[in-house]
């Protein structure tokens, strides 16, 4: 069955058609909210505080805190380390933007991805850095796309404009500056942070998701029945849940993805870059350039709320990462296990130490270590920000702030 026919002609009652309806989202910026079908409390609407949202910092760095049951790296001077990492990232790929800032791809004409500005946000607000987290979000909000005017066009030119390619958003950009946003509105204790979250939350959900739950790849991408596997952070959607009232995101939509990464993560706990709804390959059966952040996703479930379905997962591609040895993980594998790229660097490297956080330390220190000793691997934009947000994972500066 195809189910890129599924969002025109079929409504599946638990998502309430939030998906089919392609119309303004619910509680758009600008509107006043309302409660939808399923209980959906818009970001219009927020007038109460919500706890655990919009108050508690600051977060001063370091935090350096173990959630759950996981550990955090024992390697020395691992804060000043990431910080390093970080400063390094920033005057590397950060430049001025009209307006804010950016997060450029020097091996790709200087060009701009959403999810560098997801990643930047990311890690501007678990080091305190405001100046640049407000400038990142500056930029992305003058690169909302037509289609919701709420997310961002997933690419873009050295000089700002949308690319030919560029049109729509792409959901791991998406959701990891939603989830920026959540923590900027603890960090700075800020309502603004969280509306505008609430904001990107409530489009995702009207426009990104398949009727059953299962995420779409971006907010134009209805038509196809692909899904890319590593998309999926279940940590943030039961955050998305609390801070728009709507447990949609902390039931089908997590329970959803979990069934299709159980579906397709091999003996080994790697999974391919792309899959359809049905869980066959799309195209994209080795663990690569996507599917290699899949590790780091899921270890914020397990780290931050004890989920089982993480711990199997993470336990498989633990045992699997444990043995080849951190220094060895190479760029690419086969469903079955077999290294295809010799590569080293911190895009599989360091997720991969995040699964070492539930129960393989030699990983998590060897992954950790890896990234100090050799500052400039593969110094492309994307191994070098996936080093930041693993490092500052994997020394326990990387939480749930919600929690704290």
């Amino acid at each position: 069955m195809a189910h890129r026919y599924l969002v025109a002609g079929l409504c599946l009652p638990l998502l309430a058609c939030a998906s089919a309806d392609k119309g303004t989202p619910t509680g758009a910026a600008g509107t006043t909210g309302s409660t939808g079908s399923a209980g959906t409390t818009g970001a219009g609407g927020t007038s109460a505080p919500i706890a655990g949202l919009g108050m508690g910092g600051p977060f001063t760095f370091p935090q350096n805190k173990a959630s759950g049951s996981c550990t955090v790296t024992s390697v020395a001077n691992s804060s000043s380390a990431t910080m390093t990492a970080y400063n390094n990232w920033k005057s590397t790929y950060v430049v001025s933007a009209s307006p804010g800032l950016r997060v450029q791809r020097p091996e790709n004409s200087n060009d701009t991805v959403s999810e560098g500005i997801g990643y930047g946000m990311i890690a501007a607000v678990y080091l305190g850095d405001k100046t640049t987290f407000d400038g990142l979000w500056t930029f992305a909000q003058a690169h909302f796309d037509t289609f919701t005017g709420t997310l961002m066009n997933w690419h873009l030119t050295s000089a700002g404009a949308t690319a030919s390619d560029g049109v729509g958003s792409a959901t791991d950009g998406d959701e990891d500056m939603a989830w920026a946003l959540l923590m900027a509105s603890d960090q700075w204790n800020s309502t603004a942070y969280l509306t505008a979250a609430q904001n990107m939350i409530n489009a995702m959900l009207n426009n990104s998701l398949f009727p059953d739950g299962s995420l779409q790849n971006g907010d134009h991408w209805q038509d196809t029945d692909a899904m890319n596997t590593d998309y999926f952070s279940p940590a943030y959607y039961r955050v998305f849940a609390k801070a728009t009232n709507n447990p949609q995101w902390s039931g089908i939509v997590i329970d959803a993805n979990y069934k299709h990464l159980a579906a397709v993560t091999g003996t080994d706990g790697l999974v391919p870059n792309s899959t359809t709804l049905e869980n066959t390959i799309a195209g994209g059966a080795s663990y690569g350039y996507d599917s290699c952040r899949m590790p780091w996703r899921i270890a914020m479930d397990y780290c931050f709320n004890n989920e089982p379905r993480a711990k199997t997962y993470l336990t498989a591609v633990g045992a699997f990462f444990n043995g080849v040895g951190a220094a060895n993980i190479g760029d690419g594998y086969s469903p079955t296990g077999s290294q295809t790229s010799g590569n080293h660097n911190s895009a599989f490297i360091g997720p991969a130490g995040t699964a070492g956080m539930a129960g393989y330390p030699t990983l998590l220190d060897g992954a950790f270590q890896f990234a100090v000793s050799n500052p400039g691997s593969n110094n492309s934009y994307f191994a070098q920000s996936l080093k930041v947000v693993t490092m500052l994972m994997m020394t326990g500066n990387l939480l749930d702030y919600t929690q704290l």
